[in-house]
């Protein structure tokens, strides 16, 4: 072998060692990319992953129905728990920063169970609200079976799923949001069960220089009737794929419409 064809080698290996070097670089920046940051699915048996949790006999960790994993939480809720025009017994989750700062983007995921149809007035399956200021940011809202999605700066109607709540199944919430005040920047995009309902969209996402946190659980318009909610994974991610629970995921990998 000449010299230089040994060193025409010497320099082929450097090259491919050099690409593969990249390409495992890549892959661990993608690995550290995609990363679930909070999880709230009552996996440890309990609601310490929640700050401030709510004390009520009317909340109740269960191992039937649950979405993923082996625990959910169950609210039974009557007027007991009225607070001016509204029976609430919510859970609370303030991201950690940047969280929701001007500029940082997010996926929120969960899940929600009813046992008897909703009645036909106001009930919350999840919002976002500024803290401080205590303006809601976007929404979704049930009355009886249906469902509607809003945003709130302004207010602005994005999706409506007639029938969509069915009880006794399990439903999922997907949320992608870049928070931002400026209408221009900012951006929301919406799964239901694995479909698309919002896609992207922009919009302003925050109302001031208040951070934003999430709520979950049983907020309706004060009633007689006792309803039941259950839910469960409730996470907070950097992807898609990572707040899709895994028997979706499953079913359909990569290939949420």
């Amino acid at each position: 072998m000449t010299p230089v064809i040994r060193s025409l080698n010497r320099d082929s290996l450097k090259r491919m060692l050099f690409r593969f070097l990249v390409t495992i670089l890549l892959m661990s920046a993608t690995s550290v990319l995609a990363d679930v940051i909070w999880r709230g699915d009552f996996e440890t048996g309990t609601t310490e992953q929640w700050k401030g949790a709510p004390k009520s006999d009317s909340i109740k960790i269960v191992t039937e129905p649950v979405r993923e994993g082996k625990y959910a939480l169950r609210i039974d809720g009557t007027n007991a728990a009225r607070k001016g025009k509204l029976d609430r017994i919510e859970f609370q989750h303030q991201p950690k920063p940047p969280g929701t700062a001007e500029g940082t983007e997010r996926y929120f995921g969960w899940s929600v169970y009813v046992p008897k149809k909703l009645t036909d007035d106001f009930h919350s399956v999840g919002y976002f609200e500024t803290r401080n200021s205590w303006r809601q940011l976007m929404a979704f809202e049930v009355r009886g079976e249906d469902i509607t999605f809003s945003t709130r700066v302004p207010y602005a109607r994005r999706w409506t799923g007639k029938g969509k709540l069915t009880p006794g199944r399990w439903h999922d919430f997907a949320v992608h949001v870049l928070w931002s005040r400026d209408p221009a920047k900012g951006f929301v995009e919406v799964w239901f069960d694995g479909e698309k309902v919002v896609p992207l969209t922009k919009t302003a996402t925050l109302l001031d220089e208040n951070v934003a946190f999430f709520q979950l659980g049983f907020m309706r318009n004060t009633s007689d009737v006792p309803e039941t909610i259950i839910i469960d994974h409730i996470v907070e991610a950097t992807t898609l794929a990572e707040i899709t629970p895994r028997e979706l995921g499953e079913k359909a990998p990569g290939k949420l419409k």
